[in-house]
């Protein structure tokens, strides 16, 4: 793969291998740290590299591979509240409203089971067709389907129970 190529099928998926990384590890340093050492991976061996017709694939693949890599190697898990803490400092007054929604959705979907969070992540937030989704998760689309309807079902409760939890606190301030 020359350079030029490279540049045109390799770096403009920089930012959905960050979301997809950052869905996977729950935390934003180490997607952008998984995302750096990928590309910095694939240029080294760029060489070696064939343009192909599932580059896409291959790129999403080796981002799933290496945060599952990560995450075996994590000693101690990071509290999800530091990291919903650290986000919620940088949000502007403006985008308060529309970051609590977001992060209300991110800490359901934190719940639901790997890979249905994982198939939701890649089919509605980053919009890949059921047959990519299933090529990133090797298995078949059926079961991509399966585990769809599972996870939306899943995030509707999640979010609901959620929701009626923070209504009963407001009422119990009172």
């Amino acid at each position: 793969m020359e350079t030029l190529e490279f540049d045109r099928d390799i770096v403009p998926l920089r930012d959905r291998m960050f979301r997809y990384a950052q869905s996977l590890l729950l935390s934003t340093e180490e997607a952008e740290d998984v995302v750096h050492d990928l590309l910095e991976h694939f240029w080294r061996e760029r060489y070696r590299l064939t343009v192909r017709r599932d580059a896409v694939s291959f790129v999403m693949t080796s981002v799933r591979n290496r945060c599952f890599d990560r995450l075996r190697q994590r000693e101690a898990v990071r509290q999800r509240g530091e990291t919903i803490l650290r986000t919620a400092e940088r949000a502007t007054t403006r985008d308060a409203e529309a970051w609590e929604a977001r992060e209300l959705v991110r800490r359901a979907m934190a719940q639901l089971p790997g890979r249905q969070r994982e198939a939701l992540h890649l089919k509605d937030i980053e919009g890949f067709p059921t047959r990519e989704v299933a090529g990133i998760l090797g298995c078949d689309e059926a079961q991509v389907r399966v585990l769809l309807s599972r996870a939306r079902g899943g995030l509707r409760a999640i979010l609901k129970e959620m929701i009626d939890d923070e209504k009963g606190t407001r009422r119990a301030d009172w």
